[in-house]
């Protein structure tokens, strides 16, 4: 949705569940001018390094993709999306 003056725009960090439909987060970063091959993803604790090229950003991960593991990650359109999976040893159980 398009941002109006009368409320915010949207957050574009903010967390997708997809765990009922595909298992997995999706947290999706706006990198716009980058190609796949300047591009380079880390996980370090609890932090997401993105480079690309010269470049690099440490973004904290949100609190719920602390709990996931990296289980992939595509560029298109300006967009970088990662994907994450529950860690069974740290995601509540569901009853």
């Amino acid at each position: 949705p398009a941002a109006r003056p009368d409320r915010p725009a949207p957050d574009p960090w903010t967390v997708e569940d997809r765990l009922a439909d595909d298992g997995v987060l999706l947290w999706r970063l706006p990198l716009p001018g980058a190609d796949r091959d300047g591009l380079g993803l880390v996980r370090r604790g609890d932090e997401l390094i993105v480079s690309v090229g010269p470049f690099h950003r440490v973004l904290p991960l949100p609190s719920a993709l602390r709990r996931c593991t990296v289980s992939g990650a595509g560029l298109r359109d300006g967009w970088l999306q990662v994907r994450f999976t529950p860690d069974p040893d740290l995601w509540p159980k569901r009853l």
